[in-house]
């Protein structure tokens, strides 16, 4: 069993909000309950830092923390910009200590300084902490809130965690939901952390392939009203989430995945 949790700020995601809930009432049948983080839950007292880029993330965060420590059952967040196609209790259930999803662009990924030491980047839009992981992740919120990498981003500050300690990096390879996944895990501090196989929660997707999760970038693929889709339509009949061709993104590139989507199709 585990507790399942969200943060649900601005109009953006209010809109999207009754179609999430309904997919992981849906699809994550083996959780003990589902909180969302929002104006009804959240107290000034919980805000600990300037409302500055990423201040939600120490919110969350500490939130989690509390939950974990009252009801002793791991805790999942899981981002609004987050599909789940199945339950995640297989997941859950791995050997780890702490656990998150796998960052896009690989060595590239941010924040770059530490992907380019570490060889990969950690998404923290999917994360699951247990009570085994308790006292790193304290530490991690600590350095948060203090802005001890110049930045509230929990991302920032795990990475950059990770890259100042002592810790030993090896890949793994486990069945999850009947498929054969690459995971990476990292030793640290006395605990093991694992960073999921990028085709487990995948960050913009393309084509429909082992995914259990699909994170999207809303903006991506023209806002609300399109994003929404995705909770009830094929991907391969939506619009392309990657970068490519967005001016409004800076990228005026020709696309370089229609083509992934014509063979498939």
């Amino acid at each position: 069993m585990y507790n399942i949790t969200t943060i649900c700020f601005g109009n953006k995601f209010s809109t999207i909000r009754d179609h999430w809930e309904k997919m992981i009432n849906k699809n994550c049948i083996k959780k003990n309950k589902l909180t969302i983080w929002d104006d009804s839950n959240i107290l000034q007292a919980d805000i600990k830092v300037p409302k500055e880029y990423a201040f939600w993330d120490s919110i969350r965060l500490k939130k989690n923390i509390n939950l974990l420590i009252k009801e002793k059952k791991p805790v999942v967040h899981c981002d609004m910009d987050i599909i789940l196609k199945n339950d995640i209790d297989e997941i859950v259930n791995l050997p780890y200590d702490f656990i998150i999803s796998t960052e896009i662009g690989g060595k590239d990924s941010f924040p770059k300084e530490c992907s380019n030491k570490l060889g990969l980047g950690v998404c923290s839009g999917f994360y699951i902490i247990k009570l085994t992981s308790l006292n790193f992740i304290i530490k991690v919120l600590k350095n948060m809130i203090e802005k001890k990498n110049n930045s509230y981003s929990d991302q920032v500050n795990l990475m950059n965690y990770i890259i100042s300690s002592d810790y030993k990096l090896h890949v793994k390879e486990e069945m999850i939901n009947g498929n054969i996944y690459n995971n990476k895990i990292i030793e640290i501090d006395g605990i093991k952390i694992c960073v999921l196989d990028f085709e487990l929660i995948e960050r913009d997707p393309i084509i429909t392939k082992k995914q259990i999760g699909m994170h999207i970038n809303i903006d991506n693929v023209g806002g609300v009203n399109n994003f929404i889709k995705y909770f009830y339509e094929r991907l391969e009949e939506l619009p392309l989430t990657c970068r490519c061709g967005k001016r409004h993104l800076g990228d005026n590139n020709i696309c370089k995945h229609i083509e992934l989507r014509e063979k498939k199709n």
